[in-house]
């Protein structure tokens, strides 16, 4: 009695559909019983003619994940049957299980393409023998086709990717490079494939990215780096660069994938910003205005040092940020004549939204200050601006 054959429980529920070609009735009937009995897998249907076969391939609701046929049939024999299947671009596997065997047979065989050759022999081993074959070739074919799917797939990636992408084998030469790479260069991937990074890399870089390659390279780092590149025409741009190693089962290094995206104006933004920021900065803190900057939530943004100075605060005035703008003005109201009116009319001024201007204010040591709100429009919303200077005769002695 043949034993079942031994797979992984992955693979127990993967139905194998075979279609049988042989002109005897008799022979295919039992083949289905014993490849059917040998792998509970397979399904088999049986077909006694060439014709028959092909119009099971383009009727059959299901995949035919692999053809056995006969060598010596009427009408067709078996490679007329797997010259016919090739030329209709149907690629399943292909066992030739004949009882005609020969050295020229068999090469003809081979030539033509076929998957497998068994010959027929007498007794029920040769029915187990078969299910592997069939097995392995069907193993085999859905490996292929598993690994083409996800190549496509990877290849449609890469194809598609808004980044620039160069990919590497594991001596770091470049075996392909996208379409965003070549825009970003202005490098044609076929100046690049077969070369190095060091065309686009400007000089002064180039040590540190080689430390970069051989940390890649031994799989420790090197995943994330910012560095000047060139372009084809010379031109010195800035690339932000995320790479990605892929190693075998044993951990080595066959492939790194570099996506990248040119910064360049985003870095000079940015600087451009910092300086912009700089210069107000500088600004603010040497007006000879105190300056408060509330937002609609009346959340304090801003406030400089003179404002410090003028409501003779201690602390660094950084330190208000984020701080609840009545809170702020109930902590200072000591300061003037009166203190509830002080913190009443700056809600009330808030309230309304309009301008005022040169509002005069009596503090409690006599003296005055100046007061001036303006409404302005911040990007999350209404804020406000309040101003303060000194009045009557200590604006004079300023």
């Amino acid at each position: 009695m043949t034993e079942p054959l031994h797979r992984p429980e992955a693979d127990r529920n993967e139905r194998i559909r075979v279609l049988h070609v042989d002109d005897d009735r008799e022979f295919t009937e039992l083949v289905a019983t014993f490849l059917e009995r040998v792998d509970d897998a397979f399904s088999v249907r049986s077909e006694t003619a060439a014709a028959d076969a092909l119009e099971a391939l383009e009727t059959e609701d299901e995949r035919i994940d692999c053809i056995v046929s006969d060598y010596d049939m009427p009408g067709a024999d078996g490679l007329e049957l797997l010259e016919t299947v090739r030329d209709r671009d149907v690629d399943v596997p292909f066992v030739l299980f004949t009882g005609k065997g020969s050295e020229e047979i068999a090469s003809e065989a081979i030539s033509a393409g076929v998957t497998d050759y068994l010959q027929k022999e007498g007794g029920t081993d040769q029915y187990t023998v078969l299910a592997n074959r069939v097995r392995n070739a069907v193993d085999q074919h859905r490996s292929k086709r598993a690994l083409a799917a996800s190549q496509d797939r990877l290849s449609r990636f890469i194809e598609q990717s808004p980044l620039g992408i160069i990919e590497y084998d594991e001596t770091f030469e470049i075996v392909r490079v996208n379409p965003v790479a070549e825009e970003i260069t202005g490098y044609t991937a076929e100046e690049l494939v077969g070369g190095t990074w060091m065309p686009i890399v400007a000089e002064a870089d180039r040590r540190r990215v080689a430390e970069i390659e051989r940390g890649l390279l031994a799989d420790r780092g090197g995943y994330r780096s910012v560095n000047d590149n060139v372009t084809r025409d010379g031109e010195r741009i800035r690339c932000a660069w995320h790479n990605q190693v892929v190693t075998d089962d044993d951990g080595e290094v066959i492939r790194v994938f570099s996506q990248f995206e040119d910064i360049t104006e985003r870095e000079e933004r940015k600087r451009e910003l910092e300086r912009t920021n700089s210069v107000l900065s500088t600004v603010f803190d040497t007006l000879p205005h105190g300056v408060l900057v509330e937002d609609a939530d009346r959340r304090v943004l801003a406030v400089n040092h003179r404002l410090y100075d003028l409501f003779e605060i201690d602390g660094n005035p950084e330190e208000a940020v984020g701080a609840d703008c009545e809170r702020f003005a109930i902590e200072v109201s000591d300061r003037f004549a009166d203190p509830e009116g002080f913190v009443t009319r700056l809600s009330s001024v808030v309230e309304a939204g309009e301008p005022v201007y040169d509002e005069r204010l009596i503090l409690a040591d006599g003296g005055t200050l100046r007061r001036t709100y303006r409404p302005v429009d911040l990007p999350e919303g209404d804020g406000h601006l309040w101003l303060y200077r000194p009045g009557g005769d200590e604006a004079a002695s300023e």
